[in-house]
């Protein structure tokens, strides 16, 4: 197992990124538990130009400002899911 290159992510073919990451594992290791799982599902935007983007018309929050930096950094939101009796 080997960790992708920077130059993986910088591309501007978005789709074929996202293409690209199924399949993968995405490994972390937090204060010395290191856990790990497949990538089954990816989600691909344009940035600033993609209406379905968080960052679309280059809105920049607190949350959002990972967006704007260097590739291969992770942006992660909450989903909700509403669960009825």
């Amino acid at each position: 197992m080997s960790k992708l290159p920077r130059d993986f992510y910088i591309r501007d073919d978005v789709l074929r990124i996202s293409r690209e990451l199924l399949g993968k594992l995405l490994v972390t290791r937090i204060d010395g538990v290191l856990t790990a799982g497949k990538i089954v599902e990816t989600e691909a935007y344009h940035g600033i130009t993609d209406k379905a983007s968080h960052a679309y018309g280059n809105r920049r929050t607190q949350r959002t400002e990972v967006m704007f930096g260097q590739g291969g950094a992770s942006y992660i939101y909450l989903c909700y899911v509403l669960r009825l009796p």
